[in-house]
């Protein structure tokens, strides 16, 4: 009975250091948002449209985000009026819809990674810590 009140305590503390964790990046996101004419919501899908990937479907980018398809085609109108992204067939399935980035949009979501990373919390650790930091996120994430 002890062990298992240690471990709930201890995965309460864990689920404390990541909230307290996201709720730091999220912050250091929302600081420069201004200058880049973006509510946390555009920057939020901005930044998992990854030019150097495959296009994703937007409902897996509906997932990732926790929002509903609806929701992700009205913020892929507002990203298209700035000029920042546009629909796309899939390359491999043209029934399926994707967002890829303008060259703007890459342009600013690279200014949005520089400005997070730059402050991250994360670097305080080095390159080690961050692999295994990286290797154990994989591994709890990997049911999304």
């Amino acid at each position: 009975m002890v062990v298992g009140m240690a471990s709930n305590k201890l995965a309460a503390e864990l689920l404390d250091q990541v909230m307290s964790l996201s709720g730091r990046v999220a912050g250091i996101m929302r600081d420069g948002l201004e200058a880049l004419d973006l509510t946390e919501t555009l920057a939020n899908l901005i930044w998992l449209v990854d030019p150097a990937v495959d296009p994703v479907p937007l409902r897996k980018l509906a997932a990732r985000l926790h929002y509903d398809p609806s929701n992700v085609t009205l913020l892929c109108s507002r990203l298209e009026e700035k000029g920042l992204a546009e629909r796309r067939p899939h390359p491999r399935d043209g029934r399926v819809r994707t967002l890829v980035l303008t060259k703007k949009g890459v342009q600013v979501r690279n200014r949005l990674l520089r400005q997070v990373t730059a402050r991250s919390p994360l670097g305080v650790l080095d390159a080690a810590e961050q692999r295994q930091l990286q290797v154990t996120l994989t591994k709890v994430l990997g049911t999304i």
